[in-house]
């Protein structure tokens, strides 16, 4: 097999135009990892904050040139010495060893994670329906069923707001959560009332157009159990007066602008309520994959609307990406099927 492989990376901190698409040494393969030949990379909000260096604290170990991308599908090609549960020629979904090892992100020929991190996924799954999994499945997962986070439980009656319910995330969220059997409220565009409404929505405000407290006010009247804010930044004007005593509120940290969290947190303790913000926990991070991969096949979940850029086109992409404005998911093709 080549050592090298080719690969989008950034050469400094910077916007969209900072790709470049260039040849670099595949990574070395440890004892605990994988290495997986990326078929699909998904193209997730975190990566361009990652690219513009608002994460630049968090990435010590980063090292120019950057390959970016926290997820990614694919087909395994070897193994370290401790790997059991993987064999060459596994077709998987994975998360990327970016923030916890420094490693190399996604969008790449070739990519190296631990083993924990990464899935099977079943033959008749395509790998590019398997990239749109990861991260926005298992941010998702962990926001309404984490014992920290929405501590939500199958069969609980509960009434639940998604707060940005066409994206990445909220799609996941929205299927989830009345997979469990609540009652789900969205917000998003009036352009994607219908793919929300698709997604099994009880109740989507157009918050365009429509008072997103006075429509809760008259769905929920009690109060809500659960919002799941998949936008956080002030987007919801005063979430906790959403919630009854004794909800939550879980923000998906945007990794930019989550404002004093400490102060937000007091103040909705006094309210009686509690306010978290939701980081993604990635220990798990396989076996959360593969739940979602079960719910897929097993008809209760269905993929996300997906808009694919080939590898060299990352550029718009992350244009796009930018605008915070998609409908479902990004991907870059990499090496799979077109």
């Amino acid at each position: 097999m080549t050592k090298s492989m080719t690969a989008a990376v950034i050469k400094q901190w910077g916007g969209a135009a900072m790709f470049e698409i260039a040849q670099l040494p595949i990574p070395d393969l440890e004892a605990d990892d994988v290495l997986i030949k990326v078929a699909y990379a998904g193209v997730n909000p975190a990566d361009w904050k990652m690219r513009d260096g608002h994460l630049a604290s968090a990435m010590p170990n980063a090292k120019f040139p950057l390959v970016l991308g926290v997820d990614a599908s694919g087909v395994v090609v070897a193994t370290g010495k401790n790997v059991t549960e993987f064999s060459e020629g596994d077709r998987v979904a994975s998360a990327t060893n970016m923030f916890s090892a420094g490693k190399p992100g996604s969008y790449a020929e070739y990519l190296v994670v631990d083993k924990c991190r990464v899935a099977l996924i079943p033959a008749d799954m395509t790998l590019e329906s398997a990239s749109t999994i990861p991260t926005t499945g298992v941010t998702a997962w962990q926001a309404l069923f984490g014992a920290e986070k929405g501590a939500l439980r199958k069969g609980e009656s509960k009434k639940i707001l998604i707060n940005g319910a066409s994206g990445g995330v909220g799609s996941f969220a929205v299927q989830l959560a009345k997979w469990a059997g609540a009652e789900v409220a969205t917000t998003c565009s009036g352009a994607n009332l219908d793919y929300v409404k698709s997604l099994g929505a009880d109740f989507p405000i157009d918050y365009k157009t429509q008072s997103i407290s006075d429509e809760i006010s008259k769905w929920a009247p009690n109060g809500l159990n659960l919002i799941v804010d998949t936008i956080s930044a002030d987007s919801l004007a005063d979430p906790v007066a959403l919630l009854k005593r004794g909800g939550r509120l879980v923000n998906i940290a945007t990794l930019t602008d989550d404002g004093d969290v400490e102060a937000q947190i007091a103040e909705a303790k006094e309210r009686g309520v509690e306010k978290i913000l939701a980081f993604v926990d990635d220990a798990s991070f396989g076996a959360e994959i593969r739940e979602i991969v079960n719910l897929v096949e097993a008809g209760e979940l269905s993929l996300p609307h997906t808009e694919f850029f080939e590898l060299g086109d990352v550029v718009r992409a992350h244009e796009k990406l930018e605008t915070g404005h998609v409908k479902g998911k990004l991907a870059l093709w990499v090496s799979g099927d077109q």
